[in-house]
């Protein structure tokens, strides 16, 4: 078959299936991407869904389908849309530069989904991290909350642009450029979230060096207030649509 038709007719499968809300983007990459592919070559995709486990295995049963059915030597790959924004490696970032998009949700359905899940999980850290410095687990809970208020600061980030410094101190530095220098958000607040990174380095790395429960407190403090400035936006926002 010939490889357009075939590209279109598995995007169509899949996207008649009620997996279509959970399907992100479909590319096209490897040897048929390139143009160098030979006729014994794999067609390789990648599939960047919206969900987890359950919708990778729902995937993989309807792709496996359509090859039985088509015959087609299909090469599929899975991933998350978090690989598409936080810490993207090089092979992501190169498929996507390169490869054939063959499908994509409108790229603020796509944003607006990866903000929910940062918020989401800066709220699970936030949870573990209430409930670890309830036991006395000051490194803990220390090291949990800054994860909670660093999840709520790359959400905020990517609210405002499409993609997110890979390191903990590129965190701290993009959110003062465009929170804290623009007046948008209170100088402090910049202050604390790094305050905060030396104080979960502190709780990870130093053994010697004793934190308080004040200070896990403080970074606490911090993540809900990141949770509630980035829940606020998605609030007016929804209201403004």
């Amino acid at each position: 078959m010939e490889l357009n038709r075939l590209i279109n007719d598995f995007k169509d499968y899949l996207l008649s299936s009620d997996l279509k809300s959970h399907i992100a983007k479909v590319i096209l990459f490897g040897s048929h991407a390139k143009g160098v592919a030979s006729p014994d070559s794999d067609i390789d995709v990648i599939v960047f869904t919206t969900d987890g486990i359950g919708v990778e295995e729902a995937l993989m049963d309807r792709i496996y389908d359509f090859m039985i059915d088509t015959n087609a030597p299909l090469e599929v790959l899975i991933s998350g849309i978090d690989s598409l924004f936080v810490c993207q490696d090089y092979f992501t970032y190169n498929i996507t530069q390169y490869g054939w998009e063959i499908y994509s949700m409108e790229k603020d359905e796509i944003k607006m989904t990866m903000l929910k899940d940062l918020i989401d999980l800066a709220e699970e850290y936030l949870d573990s991290a209430q409930e670890v410095l309830e036991s006395d687990r000051i490194r803990v809970a220390v090291d949990a909350a800054y994860n909670a208020a660093e999840l709520a600061a790359k959400a905020l980030i990517l609210s405002k642009q499409d993609d997110l410094p890979g390191s903990h101190g590129g965190v701290v530095s993009v959110f003062g450029q465009l929170y804290v220098k623009t007046n948008e958000l209170d100088k402090a607040l910049g202050r604390e979230l790094n305050t905060a990174l030396k104080l979960r380095n502190t709780a990870r790395y130093k053994a010697n060096v004793l934190l308080t429960k004040e200070d896990a407190k403080g970074v606490l403090d911090l993540a809900e207030k990141l949770i509630t400035v980035m829940s606020e936006k998605q609030l007016a926002r929804k209201t403004e649509e």
